[in-house]
């Protein structure tokens, strides 16, 4: 019984038992609609993870950062299949289907979910992090794209300077810091 907005200790517990029968399921979405299956996967009292990462999209000369799924078409839905009613699911807008072994929905082992969750949140989001002045990288898009150089200079606004031995002299350029790879 509900007084107020807590729950009372018996309460607590059986939503207890019933979060730890609950695990994680993976979802497969149509293409490029995510947040059309997560909006009404939520709107259904599911508890839904997209992990998303940062990732530059350059388009007619400009860049411009995105948020972007990690897994494209892939959602984690919390659910436990002997109480929810996860046949429903399949006709979610958005939802192809859930991954399963048969008639039953396969879980996610344990502790991927939740060590993912961990790691998103603390991961660094730049690439230049990794990056040391003097260190060999190796150029992954524009002109220069191939070529390996020696960072020189690292800023603040994502851009570096690379020295290049060009026709037989050495040449620096700058270049944006998501172009760049650490050589091993």
């Amino acid at each position: 019984m509900l007084v107020g907005s807590a729950l009372s200790e018996s309460e607590t517990d059986l939503n207890d038992e019933l979060e730890q029968e609950a695990r994680w399921y993976v979802v497969q979405c149509q293409s490029h609609s995510e947040a059309r299956a997560i909006f009404h996967l939520e709107r259904q009292g599911y508890h839904v993870y997209c992990p998303r990462t940062e990732k530059i999209i350059r388009h007619a000369r400009k860049a411009t950062k995105a948020l972007v799924p990690l897994f494209p078409r892939y959602l984690f839905l919390r659910l436990d299949p002997k109480r929810d009613r996860w046949h429903s699911i399949r006709g979610t807008r958005g939802v192809v289907r859930v991954i399963s072994a048969g008639n039953l929905p396969q879980p996610v082992p344990r502790g991927v979910v939740e060590t993912l969750q961990l790691e998103m949140n603390g991961a660094p989001e730049s690439s230049t992090a990794l990056l040391k002045v003097g260190q060999a990288v190796w150029i992954a898009d524009g002109p220069f794209a191939g070529i390996v150089g020696v960072l020189q200079q690292l800023d603040e606004k994502g851009r570096v300077n690379v020295l290049l031995e060009l026709l037989g002299r050495s040449v620096s350029v700058s270049l944006d810091s998501e172009d760049l790879a650490a050589v091993a």
